[in-house]
């Protein structure tokens, strides 16, 4: 199953992440840029704020890749019990 989930991660992320991305317009590149500019800026409030946000935005990668990972095994085994029937 590891292979398999390795395979298909590889898949998604060349083949169908950027073009998902593509369709959301320019919400995900604003949101992107506009992610930058405030942790740039709070960062830039002290030496304890710059702490909590490299903290809090390796969290929410955290969180992101999780969530990622279930929603694909979740589809990777929608797919198995539908190849099944």
């Amino acid at each position: 199953m590891e292979i398999l989930l390795g395979v298909l991660m590889q898949y998604a992320e060349e083949n169908l992440v950027s073009r998902f991305l593509l369709e959301t317009g320019p919400q995900f590149s604003e949101a992107e840029v506009l992610t930058e500019e405030l942790t740039a800026r709070l960062s830039a409030i002290s030496p304890e704020t710059e702490d909590c946000v490299k903290r809090l935005t390796f969290q929410q990668d955290t969180v992101s890749i999780c969530r990622e990972r279930a929603f694909l095994l979740s589809g990777i085994s929608i797919g198995l019990a539908l190849g099944r029937l």
